[in-house]
């Protein structure tokens, strides 16, 4: 669950909530219209696609069952204890291995790194998100996806009847994680600039991808990766009163009542 920090003009004292399940769609869209004339071609581009938009599957039952925090608001993801964490990992990655070897892998690899600075290519994950989480729960968690993880890429390999070099898996990571990255910069960072150096460029060497904002709901990113001069990619999210709720089944039934919203949110050149 992502509270996203800016207030909407037709909801000035409501929190505007996206779901995780959202957020994840929006990531699978984004990345299924890029065109990759700048940027690392993916292994399997549709596949990478699938993967992030189940990469948060995970929240899902949690989501329909949100919580609160000690001060009677919605409980968001990245302030959830790391042991709870964990127990969303484990349905995410459970899923994304019944899809596909590869896509359970890239999510694998992402859930560790939500505890590990996105595997360590952005420390700034640690100072916007999560810091590095080490708890008994977290690093048994960790090892135990490192083993699956070797087991994934042979699988992978074998399907593919090809070599999966390191690299590429890496490289594919880091377009998984830009756009990650990018999708919550929207919803949950207040449409903050940033500049990625870790995004892998169209031979794989790493390169800077900017996104500045551009309006209310727009972010410029250079290099521009989609066809023409605009990419239209909305979120749903849900207009909850903004209020200090005593009880979790107190917020659940505004939760499930409150109306729906189009956040057109886009990309520009």
């Amino acid at each position: 669950m992502i509270l996203c920090p800016n207030p909407h003009p037709d909801y000035p004292d409501n929190w505007i909530v996206v779901k995780q399940s959202d957020h994840d769609d929006q990531c699978g869209y984004i990345l299924s219209h890029f065109n990759f004339e700048d940027y690392w071609r993916p292994t399997d581009p549709v596949m990478l696609a699938v993967a992030l938009g189940v990469h948060d599957t995970g929240s899902a039952y949690w989501e329909d069952h949100p919580i609160l925090d000690a001060d009677g608001k919605p409980w968001v993801y990245w302030n959830i204890p790391p042991d709870e964490h964990v127990k969303q990992h484990y349905g995410g990655v459970s899923l994304g291995c019944e899809v596909d070897p590869y896509v359970g892998l890239l999510v694998s690899m992402h859930v560790v790194g939500i505890h590990r600075d996105r595997l360590g290519i952005d420390s700034g994950l640690s100072a916007t998100h999560l810091p590095i989480n080490h708890t008994p729960v977290v690093d048994a968690f960790v090892e135990e996806q490192a083993a699956l993880q070797v087991k994934l890429r042979a699988e992978v390999e074998h399907r593919r009847g090809a070599a999966f070099p390191p690299e590429h898996l890496m490289n594919d990571f880091k377009l998984f994680e830009l756009i990650d990255s990018l999708s919550i910069r929207f919803t949950g960072l207040g449409m903050q600039d940033r500049d990625f150096t870790y995004a892998p460029d169209r031979a794989g060497n790493p390169m800077t991808v900017s996104i500045r904002r551009a309006g209310t709901w727009e972010f410029r990113i250079t290099p521009f990766p989609f066809a023409g001069d605009r990419f239209e990619c909305p979120v749903i999210g849900r207009a909850v009163r903004r209020q200090t709720y005593l009880s979790d089944n107190a917020f659940r039934a505004e939760w499930v009542n409150s109306p729906q919203v189009l956040l057109p949110y886009a990309l520009v050149r």
